[in-house]
């Protein structure tokens, strides 16, 4: 989480941008009563992404119903990364590669016993199709 946390979204690979796009945009959405899955079905498909619009919706509704605690997400003026963008981030790109294992303990605090497997399961197939097309996040180099 805390190579994403303010780090400018310029720096970040073109996955993370997306997805920091979609929190911000699905957000957006919810606070306007509109629905999130529309607002963001055509930009997605014009990415090749619509097999992430579920599981990213999903993702984003155990969050809002599981979460401990409310994640802290940026409006689109703001340059850097939020907190709770970072811990989407981090969650998607643990998904694969050597830090997979530490994805479930990490659901767990996020959301405890009783939202952790749902969790896992919409991230894994979040994080599946967006490696599919080549965006699946990757951790970000420091910056110097």
């Amino acid at each position: 989480m805390y190579a994403y946390l303010d780090r400018p979204i310029a720096t970040l690979d073109e996955g993370s941008r997306i997805l920091i796009w979609a929190v911000r945009r699905w957000v957006a959405a919810v606070e306007r009563r509109t629905c999130p899955v529309a607002a963001l079905g055509s930009a997605l498909a014009d990415r090749g992404l619509v097999p992430a619009l579920v599981p990213f919706h999903r993702v984003m509704g155990l969050l809002a119903t599981h979460a401990r605690q409310d994640l802290p997400f940026a409006n689109f003026s703001n340059p850097l990364v939020s907190e709770g963008e970072a811990v989407l981030l981090a969650m998607v790109s643990d998904c694969r590669g050597p830090r997979a294992h530490r994805l479930v303990t990490t659901l767990f605090l996020l959301a405890g016993e009783e939202g952790r497997d749902a969790l896992h399961d919409a991230v894994m197939q979040l994080g599946d199709a967006l490696h599919r097309v080549g965006m699946l996040p990757g951790v970000p180099a420091r910056l110097s």
